[in-house]
């Protein structure tokens, strides 16, 4: 049960429709809006990687004589602490591939499967996600006002997989493209990522819209390339004026690409 609204939520809530009006005063709308995925296109609400690794031993021939599951977490927690913890810390990124040889070629573990099968197996099995209330209608009103859409993701996992993700939702139709860190090496909020990913969407950066939840990646990434940064504030996150515009929701970003200067 929601709590009810009180006089000081009706005052924040106009504060933040003001503040968002004082802000698309010298913004203009955007040639193209490139998206982050987690906690902005879709919600990632769970991650269980020993039903995971479970999935992948169950496709693993033959299986190597004594090899049990908790023999296998043992090895990809130290892997994850080792490597693809410090992925923020140097800025580079570990492609899952990588990361599972890592973990199952010191065990003896083979698969017939070719990487990409294995990958969609691990993924479906350990992610659960749910999209973003309003993106949907988001996107398909940027759809039809001719605005090219496109995805930048800070990811271990293929492009294909994300996009395989999202799709699930119904909200890859209308994408250019899902662009993910695994290919280009380097971790958000390089900007030599938001460089490439302006030249695929073919405009300048000055010109395209990154909506994203994480400050320190998406703002700080977005604005270091010249694109104008839009937060998507998560629920109960503290002001900042680090972003060129903050919304709240899917809803406020419609509105306010519509608002915007023609």
């Amino acid at each position: 049960m929601q709590r009810p609204r009180t006089r000081n939520d009706a005052r924040r809530a106009v504060e933040q429709r003001v503040s968002v009006s004082s802000a698309l005063g010298g913004l203009r709308r955007p040639r193209a809006i490139l998206l982050d995925y987690g906690g902005t296109l879709v919600d990632e609400v769970d991650y269980d990687p020993v039903a995971g690794n479970r999935a992948l031993l169950a496709l693993a021939l033959p299986m190597p004589p004594g090899l049990t599951l908790h023999d296998v977490m043992a090895r990809a927690t130290r892997v994850t602490a080792e490597v693809a913890a410090r992925r923020d810390l140097f800025g580079i990124e570990t492609p899952w591939p990588s990361l599972t040889r890592l973990i199952h070629d010191q065990l003896g573990t083979r698969f017939t499967r070719p990487m990409d099968e294995l990958e969609r197996a691990f993924w479906d099995a350990s992610m659960a996600t749910r999209e973003m209330a309003g993106a949907r209608a988001a996107l398909d009103a940027f759809h039809a006002a001719g605005i090219p859409v496109a995805v930048l993701s800070n990811s271990s996992f293929a492009s294909e997989t994300i996009r395989h993700e999202i799709a699930k939702h119904g909200l890859a139709d209308h994408l250019a493209f899902v662009m993910v860190t695994a290919d280009y090496v380097v971790r958000k909020p390089n900007r030599l990522l938001f460089e490439v990913a302006a030249a695929r969407l073919g405009v300048a950066p000055r010109d395209v819209w990154f909506v994203g939840d994480r400050l320190e990646t998406d703002v700080a990434g977005a604005k270091a390339s010249g694109m104008v940064a839009v937060w998507l504030q998560p629920a109960g996150a503290g002001p900042s004026s680090d972003a060129d515009l903050t919304v709240r929701d899917w809803t406020e970003l419609l509105r306010s690409f519509q608002e915007a200067r023609g």
